[in-house]
């Protein structure tokens, strides 16, 4: 047996390394298929920087290297090719969407660490009524995820609430064999579905505000960007909390029907919620301190819907709360703050933050350079504008299952936000459609948010798979429908 493993694993190495092999050569192949093809009517700079575009997808999509260290890679290749000097391919990636995702990371951070979410998420559980069925259990994890996934980091939502959906499941799961004899083990589509429903809560509630997810605030900036429309908080969250509303009760319809839980009842479940939050005890100054930011967070985003203030846009909350949880005090005797110098480096989804980063910082090259308005016309020949959003609706979804949910947003809003422009159709109505259609729930690497959902080993891959791809389909439809009739009709956008 021993001499069998010692034979295998020199294949196994060789197998893992000509699969990495691969992985990097996707990358150079790309760059050279793209440069070979004629394009007709596209200066030779623009040709080969959109040849380094498709080698940053190809790489964004099979990884050989982090997504932050791919995002990089035109400040090697654009001078190299002659795209682009050095100096302002370097000022390409001066964006003002890093400190705004630092800023909500690092809030996002700190409601976990001071356990403002936990105390969120039991409260919740402790309404009446909640607590007395597998179906209604579920209902509200999904509810309370997404309303931590509207402020929270869709991953770090996920991370946050699947332990408590865990230990929600294992307790209704108990209670249900002391009252009907039957066994543990004969509750697993409660648990799957208790697990399921974090991470569409968590999908839901990411399109709530600018802050839900990094690629909100990505095809925002790209908006204004691209076609001088602009969005303000306000403006977004309206149009994203009926989005929000409507897409709960699509998930949760899916999941009864495609992983209906066999707890029909939960004897003593308020009680247990119950005691569950007295263990909390009173809120902490570490909450406190967290509460008072989320609510002047809210006030200054809601603000410039009443008073003109020219400093005060959306991306100026953010990297203002991050200041003030470094300076308020949790004791202030020892000198401890809400946030210490290791949540800095702990706090922060730093390959996720450059990603996004650098796929503004491409996007703002192609433009510079001519791509989109030469990809432009060639999808506005071919493309009407009645099918923009149910491509972008349809699209969206599919390429973001392939790679990273943030680099398709970043691509598909880069190509079709100028399309739709000059096809007269309103760029803000693909923005909502894409940013709600961009996170993948389906496969376990399509994103951090289902690759830690899987990783709690509740939920299997056919499952997960299985029940994704419906949800996705339906949410999608759902989504673009809305979209298409929301935007205008509550003038959720503001012209250029």
């Amino acid at each position: 047996m021993s001499q069998f493993q010692t034979e295998t694993k020199p294949s196994e190495s060789a197998g893992k390394a000509s699969r990495l092999f691969l992985r990097i050569l996707a990358g150079p192949a790309a760059f050279l298929v793209v440069l070979a093809i004629p394009l007709n009517g596209l200066d030779p700079k623009a040709h080969v920087a959109l040849s380094c575009y498709l080698w940053v997808l190809a790489w964004w999509a099979t990884t050989p290297v982090p997504w932050a260290v791919t995002g990089f890679l035109p400040l090697i290749l654009f001078p190299v090719v002659g795209a682009m000097s050095f100096a302002d391919t370097m000022g390409l990636y001066g964006q003002r969407i890093l400190p705004f995702l630092l800023g909500v990371m690092l809030f996002g951070h700190a409601f976990h660490k001071h356990g403002l979410a936990r105390r969120m998420a039991m409260t919740v559980l402790c309404v009446p009524g909640v607590a007395t069925s597998g179906a209604r259990l579920v209902l509200m994890i999904m509810v309370v995820s997404a309303a931590v996934s509207a402020v929270v980091d869709d991953a770090a939502t996920v991370a946050i609430m699947i332990p408590i959906a865990l230990s929600v499941a294992k307790f209704a799961s108990e209670a249900y064999a002391r009252t009907s004899g039957a066994a543990l083990s004969q509750t697993p589509r409660l648990t799957q579905a208790s697990c399921l429903a974090v991470l569409y809560g968590a999908s839901a509630g990411g399109m709530a505000t600018p802050a839900g997810v990094p690629f909100n605030p990505l095809t925002i900036s790209l908006l204004d960007q691209l076609t001088g429309y602009k969005v303000s908080f306000a403006q977004w969250t309206e149009t994203g909390v009926i989005l929000m509303a409507a897409t709960i009760p699509v998930y949760y319809l899916i999941l009864c029907f495609m992983s209906p839980p066999e707890v029909k009842s939960i004897p003593d479940g308020a009680a247990y919620f119950r005691n569950e939050k007295k263990t909390l005890g009173p809120l902490g100054q570490g909450e406190k301190n967290v509460l008072f930011v989320l609510v002047l967070m809210i006030v200054l985003w809601l603000l410039p819907a009443f008073v003109t203030i020219s400093w005060l846009d959306i991306w100026y909350v953010p990297p203002l709360a991050m200041i003030l949880l470094f300076l308020i005090p949790v004791n202030a005797r020892t000198g401890e703050m809400t946030l210490v110098s290791k949540d800095f480096q702990e706090g922060v989804l730093w390959n996720v933050l450059f990603l996004v980063v650098s796929g503004t910082a491409i996007a703002g090259g192609l433009v510079r350079l001519g791509v989109t308005d030469w990809f432009g016309g060639v999808v506005t020949r071919n493309v009407s504008a009645a099918v923009l959003p149910w491509f972008a609706g349809f699209v969206t979804p599919i390429i973001a299952h392939v790679g990273s949910g943030t680099a398709t947003a970043s691509m598909l809003s880069t190509i079709l936000f100028p399309v739709a422009r000059d096809l007269g159709y309103n760029p803000t109505i693909l923005a909502r459609i894409i940013a709600g259609t961009a996170l993948a729930v389906s496969f376990p690497w399509a994103g951090a948010a289902v690759g830690t959902a899987f990783a709690s080993g509740a939920i299997s891959f056919g499952t997960l798979f299985r029940v994704g791809i419906v949800a996705t389909v339906f949410t999608a439809l759902v989504i673009t429908v809305l979209s298409m009739i929301l935007v205008p009709a509550l003038g959720a956008f503001t012209a250029p």
